[in-house]
Parts: structure tokens; C-alpha cells; sequence
């Protein structure tokens, strides 16, 4: 806060001095003025600011002062929000109680087929499967990408499109000995391990199946890839065929055998079942199917070339490594992983909405528990905190009248001053209204009441009371909080034992 200003600071200020000797050479002001004068009016208007300043500032700390000293009601609207919050609680549980029945059958009715499934069957372990099949649909996809590209090598060397047109039949290729084969065989072999004898006998009998098909078909794969050369099978030659009808039983010319002059030595012809010429059907690629279903019908295991031999093996070993990593992906038990994972699945989206449920229910209840905490206030604290707001403006009035009375006397001194230059100055008397000393006539506040404070045995009396009241709401949102989540827990409570599947 500004200090309070001296009388030689207003008469250096406003020039008191010089201007009343002025004004007194010029008679000013006159005998008769009934009022101060213009100058007296500039210094009592600017300590009229001081003061109008210093007191609208007093009164704005009074004013958020005396708020705070003010007694609040007693419930502060702390029913209604006890009422509300339960309400909501309440509705909160009947709104979602359809959905968690019906989720809590599902789960009773998974657990129940687990149950008999395990009576029925003979299992005392639990099922065992992954948690999930992430890791296990990367690997399957690995051996098709793999098996794409290797296929997609040896066919590339063999079309006129290369590598990029030789993937399109290694793509094929691939999803039937991962997707399918090694699938169906994963299946027979689970098949295997079931307890009823026919089921495993016919497991056994059908993966023998598919090992004979994967076998076959790859076989014939490669036989396709060596039909795909415009060269193999070789052409039919007309002179050959010709000869051939001429002698049934030609025989291979031999060192010592003799030929006549000029005459060009007569080559064997092979038996006309063998002979890889009989296989082509054309130059183009569109014949590739049926020269492969020919040469494999001749010679299943007559493949001409490594490469050929290699994508048998490795088509091969893609259904065996797909198999066994689809063996993996469930119980090897058939259908027990299946219904355990269906078990599972139910019991988490069960206990996922009873969670969320419930901690909804735990955040009506939290917030409005804060909500009383943070409106309850204390009597007998209140008291004291209004004790000390009570100082603190009593310290402000006492510092506003000190310098109201201070800004008074400056002030008159100032004007005296004034009044002595012009008096001397003067040669006429001086106004009639200097022979009375100036007077401020500000109006001063009232001090502070300490009446609206309550008396300590009051507030204490008061205090036990409201903590009381105060107890009784807590616990009445408590009752209602531990009512709505024992409802819950009822609706979502299990039988792990039940043996009955519910319809």
C-alpha cells in the first residue's frame, strides 16, 4: 500500500507556497468567497482519491472476508446427493443385470460341458493349448511365404515369365500341402490319441491316407514342373514312329556288325510305352497338366532332374512342419481344447463386465464420498478460521482510520501553508472561511461485529452433530455400495463343479 503523503510533499506537489503569494498580490481569493478556492479544491480532491482508493480496498478484502465468516447451511444439498448417487448405483446394476445373467449363463453352461466332456472322456489334466495363436499363424505363414519362394525358384527356371510368373504356381502349391494337407493330417493324427479304439484306428488309417496323398501330390508337382519345358517330353519324330511300325523289334547297331557302304548305321527304338515322346501333347504351357499326368501314369518315380527331386522333398516337409505346428495350436485330445477355450473365452468376457460394473460402482461411490468430505466443514475449525479472518480485518480498519486520520492533518497543513504565503502576500483581509481549520468529512466504517461468531461450546456442540449427520451419509452410501455389488457377485457367482449342461 501507497504511504500516506507528508504536507510538504502535497505543498511541493500543488506548489502551494509560490502560488498562494500569487494569488495574494492579486487579492485572491476574496474577502467574501464563501468556499475554498480553486487551488484548495485540487489538494483536497486528490486526498479525497487517496482516501475514496485506500477504502474501496478495505471494503473488497471486508466483503471476501466477511463471505467467509458467513455461516453455510448446515446440508449443503449433502441428501439430495446421497439420494442421487444410490439411485445411480442401483440403476447402474439393473441396466447391465440382463447382459451379466446372460453371460453368466453362457460361462455355467461352458463350464458344465467341460465338465461332462471330462467325465465322459476320461480326463483328469486340464486341456492344454496356447493362449494364442499369434506365434502359431506367423509360423504357418512363414512356410507358405517359404514355401512360395523356393517353388517359385525351381518353377521360375522353367516359364517364360520367370521367377514373378513361377509364383503363381508356387502359391497354390504351397496353401494346399500348409493350408490343407498339413491340416487334415494334424486333425487325423489328434484323432489318434481319442479313447474310443474305432476312432483311432480310423485316425491312424486316414493320416496314412493323407501321408500317401501329400506324397503323391507332390510327386506330381514335380513331374509338372518337368513338363513345363517346350522340350520335355521330346516332340514325336515321324521317321521313328514310321520305323517303329516297319520293325516292332528294332536292334542297336553293333561294333562288329556289318552295314553296307553309305548305309547309315539303324538305331534301337525304344518300346513305344517308354518312350517320353509319347507324353507330348503340345508346345505351350496350357499342355503341362496332361504331359504330367502322362509321365507320372509311366513312371511315377522316373523324375529327370535334382530340382525335382528337391521340390519333392521340401513340399514334403511343408506338410509335415504344418502339421505338426497345427497339432500344436489345441489340445491333442480331440475337441477338449475346444470347449476348454470356449470355457475360457466366457468366464473373461463374464469377469470383464462384472469388473467394469463394479468399478463403475466404486466411482458413484468414491466421488460422492469426496463430494461430503470436501463440502463438510467443521464448526469448531470454521470458528477458528473466522477467528483469525476477524483479526485480519480489524487490522485493516485500524490501519484505514490511521490513515485517514494521518491523510487528514496532511492535508490541513498543506492548506495552512497555503493560506500563510497568501496571507502575507496580501494587502486586503483574508476569506472568512480560513479562520476555521479545514476538516475532512470522510465517512469511516464501522469496526468489524464479532457477534456473528459463534461461541466456542456452540460450535463444539454444533460440530458433534454435524460429523453424526455426516456418518449416517457415508454409511448409507456404504450400504447401498455393498448392496449393489453383493447383487452383482450373485448374478455372476459359478459352479466349477456342475456337471449339467443348462439349456
Amino acid at each position: 500500500m501507497a504511504p500516506t503523503p507528508t504536507a510538504s510533499s502535497l505543498a511541493e506537489r500543488f506548489r502551494l507556497e509560490e502560488r498562494g503569494r500569487e494569488r495574494g498580490h492579486e487579492g485572491q481569493p476574496h474577502t467574501s468567497q464563501p468556499t475554498l478556492d480553486n487551488v484548495e479544491m485540487q489538494v483536497v480532491g486528490y486526498c479525497d482519491e487517496l482516501y475514496a482508493k485506500r477504502r474501496n480496498e478495505y471494503h473488497r478484502h471486508r466483503s471476501a472476508l466477511e463471505e467467509r465468516l458467513r455461516p453455510l447451511p448446515a446440508d449443503r444439498g449433502a441428501d439430495p446427493l446421497v439420494e442421487n448417487t444410490c439411485k445411480e448405483m442401483s440403476d447402474a446394476v439393473a441396466e447391465e443385470r440382463p447382459d451379466l445373467a446372460g453371460l453368466a449363463r453362457d460361462a455355467q453352461q461352458a463350464i458344465g460341458e467341460v465338465n461332462r466332456f471330462k467325465l465322459e472322456e476320461g480326463r483328469t489334466a486340464d486341456a492344454e493349448y496356447p493362449a494364442s495363436k499369434i506365434l502359431h499363424w506367423g509360423i504357418l505363414l512363414a512356410l507358405v511365404v517359404v514355401e512360395t519362394f523356393v517353388n517359385g525358384f525351381f518353377f521360375g527356371n522353367n516359364v517364360e515369365g520367370g521367377l514373378l510368373a513361377g509364383m503363381s504356381y508356387a502359391v497354390l502349391i504351397s496353401l494346399v500341402n500348409v493350408g490343407v494337407l498339413g491340416w487334415v493330417l494334424a486333425a487325423m493324427v489328434r484323432q489318434v490319441h481319442h479313447r474310443d479304439p474305432r476312432r483311432k484306428v480310423g485316425g491312424l488309417a486316414v493320416a496314412a491316407g493323407v501321408a500317401a496323398v501329400a506324397f503323391f501330390w507332390n510327386l506330381f508337382v514335380a513331374h509338372y514342373r518337368e513338363a513345363l519345358p517346350p522340350d520335355y517330353p521330346l516332340p514325336p519324330d515321324s521317321t521313328m514312329v514310321a520305323q517303329s511300325l516297319v520293325a516292332p523289334e528294332p536292334a542297336t547297331q553293333t561294333p562288329d556288325a556289318q552295314s553296307p557302304v553309305g548305309q547309315s548305321p539303324v538305331t534301337q527304338v525304344p518300346p513305344a510305352d517308354s518312350v517320353p515322346e509319347s507324353c507330348w501333347r503340345g508346345p505351350d504351357e496350357t499342355h503341362a497338366d496332361q504331359e504330367a499326368l502322362c509321365l507320372f501314369s509311366a513312371s511315377p518315380f522316373g523324375l529327370t532332374g535334382f530340382q525335382s527331386w528337391m521340390l519333392l522333398l521340401i513340399g514334403l516337409a511343408m506338410c509335415v512342419g504344418a502339421a505338426m505346428d497345427w497339432f500344436k495350436t489345441d489340445d491333442p485330445y480331440p475337441g477338449y481344447g475346444k470347449r476348454e477355450r470356449r470355457r475360457h473365452e466366457t468366464g473373461e468376457r463374464l469377469l470383464d463386465d462384472r469388473a467394469e460394473l463394479l468399478g463403475r460402482l466404486n466411482e458413484l461411490h468414491d466421488d460422492a464420498a469426496r463430494k461430503l468430505r470436501n463440502d463438510f466443514r467443521d464448526p469448531v475449525e470454521a470458528r477458528q478460521l473466522a477467528l483469525n479472518d476477524l483479526s485480519k480485518l480489524q487490522a485493516r480498519h485500524t490501519d484505514l482510520c490511521g490513515f485517514a486520520r494521518d491523510l487528514e492533518k496532511s492535508c490541513r497543513d498543506a492548506l495552512d501553508r497555503y493560506r500563510n504565503a497568501n496571507r502575507e502576500a496580501r494587502s486586503s483581509d483574508p476569506p472568512g472561511i480560513w479562520q476555521t481549520p479545514w476538516a475532512a468529512d470522510w465517512d469511516l466504517p464501522e469496526p468489524p461485529d464479532q457477534s456473528v461468531l459463534t461461541s466456542a461450546a456452540d460450535a463444539e456442540e454444533r460440530s458433534r452433530y454435524m460429523h453424526a449427520v455426516l456418518e449416517q451419509r457415508e454409511q448409507k452410501l456404504r450400504d447401498r455400495h455393498d448392496e449393489c455389488r453383493d447383487l452383482v457377485n450373485e448374478i455372476t457367482r459359478l459352479d466349477p463343479h456342475d456337471k449339467a449342461v443348462p439349456a
